[in-house]
């Protein structure tokens, strides 16, 4: 009988092991590649919302100055609103606003979307040619010649708009450094405007406020101001323009008998100074206390008897004051050199004083003179010049009603008219920088009646250029 002999085998327990370690590594590198593709999927997804967001922003910004730009019309946008462009020095202070619209959407860019601040967008217009349009790649000869006028003498030229045609331009910011830039060209249609002459009864370099029962009446009744205009007087009446170059204020029931409102056209005024008018003077009324016929030497004599000098005006060594202070006064041209006063009440209704003063500083009418202005050696009919400022008050502080004479009254600073003056005539006011202090602010109220119909030379409107923005085409990079 054969013998059977077992023969040993190999243990199989570690091969399970190996399996078993395999199955979990190839388990741990699906799930370590299910987990970095889900990261690299949620960044994508992050990346299209943030460059969503981004572009969002950029048409908020092309759409916001598309409205904007169609509504300018005297802005050159290429040279900003200083109309200033130095072509010869990139870096010059007055292109520091070229395309910048920031006049025109209210503050600095960039322009916030959300709360967080997340997304925000800038707007500028460029010139078809500005290198910055070609990531700082300057256009070669043909393509500048491609463009027309741009490419007359081929070299580029960022600062001026050759061919009337701009870049408008926004881009969109977003988190993690995102950033879309969309743009629109601008056609621009050019159009000049001729100047042309006005001749407003009252007309202030600056801003100017009417407080109460005023009436601006006659052929020219028309106030302009080259800065704001305020009627805050519910009773005020103007007989033709009440006009602004900045703002206009007035009461809802407030209505002009021409046009009225804001953001008209300036309207050139020439500098006010006395010595201008220097010559015209009878007499001159020195800073020392004398006085003189007008060739500054022999004594003035009883012609100037009326008036009384006082040696200080307040402290910073002002100079003196000459003062009418009684119910009579002389007649004739007066040049003083200093403050001039009139605190009484010379002059009539019927016969007024016929008096003009030109003064090297501040005019203060505190009492109730009848004036009418000067009519020998006063071609101009001036009655007040001042380098300093104007003003009236009191009851029937100035009448002027010589009805065949039409005033003029010249003010460098500021004026302040009060009580219940009357006037016939225009007043001019250059509004410079106060230096004298008496007043700061240019103010009409009482109940003043300023007559005026037009008869004496009108000032300039100059020239502008109006600008029409046709938007079309889109780009995006």
């Amino acid at each position: 009988m054969a013998t059977i002999t077992n023969v040993p085998t190999r243990s199989e327990r570690g091969i399970a092991l190996i399996v078993v370690l395999l199955l979990m590594a190839v388990l741990s590198g699906l799930a370590t590649g299910f987990a970095m593709n889900g990261q690299v999927e949620t960044g994508m997804a992050n990346n299209e919302v943030y460059y969503a967001g981004a572009r969002a922003a950029a048409e908020a910004g092309i759409n916001r100055a598309t409205a904007a730009v169609r509504l300018e019309d005297d802005i050159n946008l290429l040279k900003g609103q200083d109309d200033l462009v130095d072509n010869l020095n990139a870096a010059a202070a007055v292109n520091a606003d070229n395309g910048d619209l920031g006049f025109l959407l209210t503050g600095a860019s960039p322009y916030g979307l959300d709360p967080a601040g997340r997304y925000s967008y800038t707007v500028e217009v460029l010139d078809d040619d500005d290198p910055a349009l070609y990531n700082g790649t300057a256009l070669n000869a043909a393509q500048l010649l491609a463009m027309g006028a741009e490419g007359t003498a081929g070299v580029p030229d960022p600062f001026t708009d050759h061919n009337t045609r701009l870049i408008l331009r926004a881009t969109g910011f977003g988190p993690s450094n995102t950033t879309v830039t969309v743009a629109r060209v601008l056609l621009t249609t050019i159009i000049p405007v001729p100047g042309s002459t006005v001749n407003p009864a009252i007309l202030v370099d600056g801003d100017l406020t009417l407080d109460g029962n005023i009436h601006i009446e006659g052929i020219e009744g028309s106030v302009h101001a080259n800065g704001n205009l305020t009627v805050s007087g519910t009773t005020a009446d103007v007989s033709k323009n009440a006009t602004a170059s900045g703002t206009f204020t007035a009461p809802a029931g407030f209505d002009a008998g021409g046009a009225q409102g804001g953001d008209y056209a300036n309207i050139n005024i020439p500098p006010v100074s006395a010595n201008d008018f220097a010559g015209i003077a009878d007499f001159i009324l020195h800073d020392n206390g004398t006085a003189t016929l007008g060739d500054g030497t022999t004594a003035c004599g009883a012609a100037c008897g009326d008036w009384n000098f006082t040696d200080a005006d307040g402290p910073g060594g002002n100079p003196g004051t000459w003062d009418i202070g009684g119910n009579s006064g002389p007649n004739g041209t007066f040049f003083v050199e200093g403050f001039a006063s009139i605190s009484g009440s010379p002059g009539t209704n019927a016969n007024p004083l016929e008096l003009t003063i030109i003064a090297t500083a501040s005019i203060s009418i505190t009492g109730s003179p009848n004036l009418a202005p000067d009519n020998v050696n006063n071609p101009q009919a001036v009655q007040f010049v001042t380098d300093g400022d104007l003003k009236i008050g009191g009851s029937g502080a100035l009448e002027s009603n010589n009805a065949t004479v039409e005033g003029q009254i010249f003010v460098k600073e500021q004026i302040q008219m009060s009580g219940t003056p009357n006037f016939q005539g225009r007043i001019i006011v250059q509004n410079e920088p106060s230096v004298f202090n008496q007043i700061t602010t240019n103010s009409i109220s009482g109940t003043p009646t300023i007559t005026y119909d037009g008869t004496l030379p009108g000032y300039v409107i100059p020239p502008t250029t109006n600008y029409t923005y046709n938007v079309t085409g889109w780009m995006e990079s």
